[in-house]
């Protein structure tokens, strides 16, 4: 496992993005979208697990025109309020266009059969959900993405299998704005919703403050056959 360098579209330079391999390629790939704490050791985990579930896992570092390489938990209350400090100026379309450079730079692979998803949480939830909505990608996972019920008319958008998660308990996302989300989804040929009643944000970020380990390995049950579907089949 070991680190690659991404050009980035607009000319500032060059990201950093974690690399997990499979022991058999050509394969498929997944686009790990980090939360609000950077490339951390539970984002470095979730990538290791998809490598050995057959996937290409790579984790962009999104931070990187804010403080290159940051890694955080909610476990200190410095690093948490850290955390909420870069997010609040995390510019969204710049990180859109790294996530971008990142699908072009993985398709591109060598060892990389030309499918790509990816798989988001908190803010890398909802930026799953832009992939699905302003790219090609192939299939996307969001787990518990903040702001969807403010993007839902970008649902017609869809033109690739998109599985969301959503914490019943979320405070970032309100239980009428949940109710807007599935409604929405309903009807939509691409989606699929699943609420996890009684869980709070960030439910299957492990070793987190809020960690819940059924709900965390059914969602994740979820994701991998929704995968191995859109980009094993």
């Amino acid at each position: 496992m070991s680190y690659v360098e991404i050009q980035a579209k607009d000319g500032a330079g060059s990201f950093k993005a974690y690399i997990a391999m499979p022991t058999v390629t050509p394969a498929p790939a997944v686009i790990m979208i980090q939360e609000i704490f950077g490339i951390n050791q539970e984002m470095r985990d979730k990538c290791d697990e998809m490598a050995a579930r057959g996937y290409i896992a790579i984790c962009p570092d999104l931070f990187w025109r804010i403080e290159p390489g940051i890694e955080l938990t909610d476990a200190a209350p410095k690093e948490l309020e850290r955390a909420f400090e870069i997010f609040g100026i995390f510019d969204q379309a710049k990180g859109m266009e790294d996530l971008e450079a990142s699908l072009s730079y993985i398709r591109g692979h060598d060892d990389c059969n030309g499918k790509v998803g990816c798989i988001g949480y908190c803010l890398g939830g909802k930026l799953a959900y832009e992939m699905a909505t302003d790219t090609d990608i192939d299939a996307s996972v969001s787990y518990y993405g903040v702001g969807l019920g403010d993007m839902l008319d970008k649902a017609d958008n869809f033109t690739s299998p998109i599985l969301i998660h959503i914490a019943g308990e979320d405070d970032f996302t309100p239980k009428d704005a949940q109710d807007k989300i599935i409604a929405a989804m309903s009807n939509n040929k691409w989606a699929q919703t699943y609420r996890y009643e009684g869980m709070e944000h960030a439910f299957a970020r492990g070793g987190g403050m809020h960690y819940n380990k059924e709900a965390a390995d059914l969602a994740n049950a979820r994701s991998y056959e929704f995968l191995e579907k859109t980009l094993k089949a």
